[in-house]
């Protein structure tokens, strides 16, 4: 093909011709996290010491080849889970590795893993439950006969969100600006301060990660 070399052509095959998969690794490392910490800090900084922890902890993946290197999770096609979003059924995961097209094979000891420990603790904390909760029947029976997509159902708000800050500054740019704006904090007249300093942190400790 026009264009390529044979480095590209070797990544090209690794990356369509290798079977996707879904890998346990970020869901057991978050669950343990959350077990330990939840309800001893306010939501910003328990979220951003959940990733900085998540970024020690999780397995590196660099490529033979490769001169940009980063995969979000252990290899090529294999797609963590977010259990804090939607906690899927053992079923779910079924229907992925079965499924004729697009499927994510799953370890049979991976759905055990996902029975015994994932959803004891997700099943009722995840943002997919509550949604449903709080929603009316008649949404719910729109949802059942698919009218709505699952877009927002399993993933995070504003994770497609980014601008041109993102090529013009570096993280430890960002983590001044954090530092300037937390030293502005009025605590004497600001009531909303306490809760702008923890997101402010928040940000802090996932800049550090990172």
């Amino acid at each position: 093909m026009r264009g390529y070399t044979e480095r590209t052509k070797r990544l090209r095959e690794i990356s369509t011709r290798t079977q996707p998969s879904v890998s346990l690794e970020r869901a057991l490392i978050e669950t343990e996290f959350y077990k330990k910490y939840y309800g001893t800090m306010g939501t910003p900084v328990l979220r951003a010491l959940n990733f900085k922890n998540l970024m020690e902890k999780r397995k590196l993946y660099i490529g033979e080849d490769e001169l940009i290197v980063g995969e979000k999770s252990e290899g090529p096609q294999v797609t963590p889970t977010f259990p804090e979003l939607c906690c899927h059924t053992v079923e779910d995961m079924t229907v992925m590795n079965d499924r004729k097209y697009i499927s994510f094979k799953v370890k049979e000891e991976d759905k055990i893993l996902q029975q015994e420990k994932i959803i004891p603790y997700w099943e009722k904390r995840s943002i997919r439950h509550k949604i449903l909760e709080s929603m009316t029947q008649e949404w719910k029976d729109c949802y059942a006969a698919g009218m709505y997509t699952e877009f927002m159902e399993q993933r995070a708000p504003g994770h497609t969100v980014a601008d041109g800050k993102i090529y013009e500054k570096g993280f430890l740019d960002f983590k001044n600006e954090i530092e300037e704006e937390i030293e502005k904090l009025d605590f004497m007249n600001d009531p909303d301060a306490y809760g702008k300093k923890a997101q402010l942190e928040g940000m802090a400790i996932s800049c550090d990660a990172i």
